[in-house]
């Protein structure tokens, strides 16, 4: 037996090869893939074509039937086995290139999100210009006076406090800003956090009580400190507030600054040990350098806990790369959990 089912077909979607034929309006929007292989026109003015649905590749038979307005489609037997291969082939090139789309489409994905975690890691700042430009020019004209002051005070050698973590921070600062990196500046604020606020506690307790409860700070009572100098290590208190105002709506805190600080480390200590522990000034007195206490624990910081800190060069070295581990670690956290709750990111 053959199937016969009846259905409307719009004439539109159907091409006859035989234009003789004639087309009428009964075929259905649904069966636009239809196309006529060969007609012939029967007696009882029935048009009948032979046409391939592309869809699901099956040959049917249509009779047209002018009389009622309506199509009798039959599905003769399968095609033969040179027709299946051929349909088998176009199905094989449709799967290719799908795929071969697939494929372009995860790597352009893979690309996109490449570039979207490089572009999160070092970020750009976009919000807030003015201010943020300003700071740049502020710390960079800061940094310049700080120079100034310690060139006329010890001369070249003065510019050696350049390499202070503390004052390299203002460096890291205004180029964070010129060449449009938030994370230098992050950089810059997980190296410095604990360590300006240790030297804002102890000046704030000096001022009140007269006395230096850390002596990280006590620097600035010296007899051999000019006023110039002092001024000019007031970054210790400002400059992590302005930087952290800066990344507000900038991508706050960078998540590559801990990593950023870490590097920094060797580089920064093994240059800060080209220069002597204690300067000779031009006028014969000496003043205290020891840059980054590379060699030793700050002469100003005495007593229990810090008469354990090992006296012998290597193991103090060990211990100065893990105490900078151990305090750029703590800093990174503090700075994820203020920023969370202060800064936005966007």
């Amino acid at each position: 037996m053959v199937n016969k089912r009846i259905e409307n077909i719009n004439k539109n979607d159907i091409k006859f090869k035989d234009e003789e034929i004639l087309k009428h309006q009964y075929l259905s929007p649904d069966e636009n893939d239809l196309q006529v292989i060969s007609s012939t026109t029967t007696k009882n003015r029935k048009n009948k074509a032979i046409v391939e649905k592309e869809n699901n590749n099956k040959v049917h038979e249509i009779i047209i039937d002018n009389t009622n307005n309506t199509v009798i489609t039959k599905t003769p037997p399968p095609s033969s086995p040179k027709g299946n291969k051929n349909i088998n082939d176009n199905n094989n090139n449709i799967n290719n290139s799908e795929q071969n789309e697939n494929i372009i489409i995860s790597k352009s994905k893979k690309l996109s999100t490449s570039t979207n975690n490089k572009k999160e890691i070092l970020g750009s700042y976009n919000n807030n210009l003015k201010f943020v430009r300003a700071s740049g020019v502020f710390m960079f004209l800061y940094y310049l006076a700080m120079m100034y002051v310690r060139y006329q005070h010890r001369g070249a050698i003065g510019f050696a406090d350049t390499l202070w973590l503390c004052n390299l921070s203002i460096v890291f600062g205004f180029i964070s800003i010129a060449v449009n990196k938030p994370i230098f500046l992050g950089i810059a604020c997980n190296c410095t956090l604990i360590v300006h606020a240790l030297w804002v506690v102890d000046v704030v307790t000096w001022l009140i009580s007269g006395t230096f409860p850390l002596g990280n700070a006590e620097y600035i009572s010296w007899p051999t400190i000019t006023w110039g100098e002092i001024i000019t290590t007031t970054h210790h208190a400002w400059f992590v507030p302005l930087s952290m105002i800066c990344l507000h709506r900038n991508g706050g805190y960078p998540s590559g600054a801990w990593s950023g600080s870490m590097l920094c480390v060797i580089p920064v200590v093994y240059l800060s040990k080209l220069f002597p522990k204690i300067l000779v000034l031009p006028d014969n007195s000496t003043f205290y350098l020891n840059i980054n206490m590379v060699h030793e624990w700050w002469s100003d910081m005495n007593g229990w806990p810090f008469s354990l800190i090992p006296k012998d060069p290597v193991q103090y070295y060990f211990f100065l790369l893990s105490f900078s581990l151990a305090l750029f670690t703590t800093a990174s956290f503090l700075m994820r959990l203020v920023c969370y709750i202060l800064l936005k990111r966007n």
